[in-house]
């Protein structure tokens, strides 16, 4: 049978018992970078047989290969360089030729850098998972203009060439106020987590280089409607819209709420629902 097997996003400990003994008793593990399989496997003493690299080039060809393989009645594996396989790795077009086949696929659950992110973001709505997004400017506007009035979490992944763009654009088609949160490096020595404002984090990414590197993760939270918020007075209301034209939502928030005894939060929210 074919085994479709999670890795590690980062830290070489997040990995499940499971996935060491079927990586450890298989007869090939399938892999995108032998390298970084063999970093992996080597860290956990995990003895191996042979190892096949598929990638999106040699993926049909490699198909016919494993098949074949299956028929003889092998334990296959199959892992990418991170994360689970399929979900924006390569692997969907292994899985639908060997169900069509007729041979048996079995999940090995682990790491996944969205349900990650997704369980210290602090939210309790739904959300839906997208992947990258388009590499092409145009394509990319289309797409978030789709997510301008949605009322669930939408998460994206991002290559590090193209984080500022990303963020820029997402300024443009769903506010500067849109509430972000950001994984950069999960589980990694450099892992950074970051909940703001679209443009709060479009400035903390473009000055600093190093928040330009790595991996990335990004929930999109919802456009909250607008709702009349009793709890704040019309002077502070007040003072919130005329600081919000020269310092961020965060830090206005802080501000009105020292002035007007009022909590940050309630102040942040209502900023963010002015859109």
């Amino acid at each position: 049978m074919l085994y479709i097997c999670a890795t590690p996003i980062g830290n070489l400990q997040d990995i499940s018992l499971r996935a060491i003994e079927v990586l450890s008793t298989a007869d090939i593990i399938v892999c995108e970078d032998t390298r970084v399989t063999r970093v992996l496997l080597n860290a956990h003493g995990i003895r191996y047989n042979k190892l096949l690299t598929l990638h999106e080039y040699n993926e049909q060809e490699l198909t016919n290969q494993i098949i074949e393989l299956l028929t003889q009645g092998k334990a296959i594996v199959q892992v990418t360089d991170a994360g689970t396989p399929g979900i924006s790795d390569p692997g969907a077009r292994l899985c639908n030729r060997v169900l069509a086949a007729g041979f048996k696929i079995v999940p090995i659950p682990g790491a996944c850098a969205y349900i990650t992110l997704l369980s210290i973001a602090g939210i309790n709505h739904q959300s839906l998972f997208f992947g990258f997004l388009p590499a092409t400017r145009a394509k990319r506007l289309k797409i978030l203009e789709l997510w301008s009035d949605v009322e669930y979490t939408v998460c994206i992944y991002e290559a590090p060439h193209r984080i500022i763009d990303c963020v820029t654009d997402i300024v443009d088609v769903l506010g500067k106020n849109r509430v972000l949160v950001m994984g950069r490096e999960l589980t990694k020595q450099f892992e950074t987590i970051k909940k703001s404002s679209a443009a709060e984090l479009l400035d903390y990414i473009t000055t600093d280089p190093n928040q330009q590197r790595g991996e990335f993760v990004i929930l999109i939270l919802p456009q909250l409607r607008h709702k009349d918020n009793n709890s704040l007075d019309l002077q502070a209301k007040k003072t919130a819209k005329l600081l919000l034209a020269e310092l961020p939502p965060k830090k206005v928030a802080q501000l009105v709420s020292k002035i007007h005894q009022v909590a940050k939060d309630e102040v942040y929210n209502y900023l963010i629902n002015l859109g």
